[in-house]
């Protein structure tokens, strides 16, 4: 599927992987129509990679890049690049640093350093359309995104959100999910999101829960189905290393955490 959107000359393909994680499937983003930069290829779907060239038609594509390595945003980047004889781009491959600049015939893509969901992710900026390319920084229709541990670090995902913040974008694309077209707002709604679950955290650990699982059950109840709950241990690990780096829990005999 391929949708024309707001911003002038910048287009969206959905990929075919629809799940609980993904949402709606991984959205391939087309900036440019002449001089085109390919935002995370998605998965190594043949299928998928044939739309995103038919929608490209006669346009050059200049460049290949990805927001971060999960596989769904990067797993294509590799044929991707090969079928139009660019390199493939990442942070994570050394290709990619904050402050670079890729040029299309829609305007300038800035690189913005993002770290957070994983420590190698970076959202790009097109500031002639006031708009923000995040990855999955944050989830169309949603007020969160994943920050698990080992790779995600809640204290960098909050002050990238306020990097993204200090843009001032008129629209934030994500990488699953609709546009954000209020994003300040959005900004708003994910950070009170994360205050609000530190609190849970806080709250379960005083009220005597031991472990990340029994934490989990704490706040997001019982009925959280088992790849979900994984995650969502993941998850509170997470919270836990950012609410200890701060000073609001420590470390007790055994590893465990408690409140201070």
């Amino acid at each position: 599927m391929a949708e024309e959107l707001g911003a002038a000359a910048v287009r969206v393909v959905l990929a075919p992987n629809a799940s609980p994680m993904t949402l709606d499937g991984t959205r391939t983003y087309l900036v440019g129509t002449e001089r085109v930069v390919v935002i995370d290829p998605g998965p190594a779907d043949p299928a998928h990679l044939d739309a995103v060239a038919e929608e490209i038609g006669d346009g050059v594509v200049v460049g290949v890049v990805v927001t971060h390595g999960h596989p769904d945003h990067s797993a294509g980047a590799a044929a991707m690049a090969a079928r139009w004889g660019v390199a493939a781009r990442s942070a994570a491959g050394g290709g990619l640093e904050a402050g670079d600049r890729i040029e299309t015939d829609a305007g300038e893509l800035v690189v913005v350093a993002t770290p957070g969901h994983t420590p190698d992710h970076v959202a790009f900026h097109l500031p002639a359309a006031g708009a923000v390319f995040c990855g999955d920084l944050m989830m169309g229709g949603m007020e969160t995104a994943l920050v698990a541990a080992p790779e995600g670090d809640l204290g960098a995902y909050l002050a990238s959100l306020a990097r993204v913040r200090s843009l001032a974008p008129r629209v934030i694309y994500p990488g699953h999910g609709e546009p954000f077209t209020d994003p300040a707002a959005a900004i708003d709604a994910y950070v009170r999101h994360r205050e609000e679950r530190e609190r849970q955290v806080v709250a379960a650990l005083a009220a005597g829960a031991d472990s990340p699982e029994a934490i989990v059950a704490a706040v997001y109840g019982e009925g959280l189905p088992s790849p979900l709950r994984r995650q969502a241990a993941r998850a509170v690990v997470a919270y836990l290393e950012h609410l200890e780096r701060t000073g609001r829990i420590r470390r007790a005999d055994g590893g465990r955490w408690v409140c201070v």
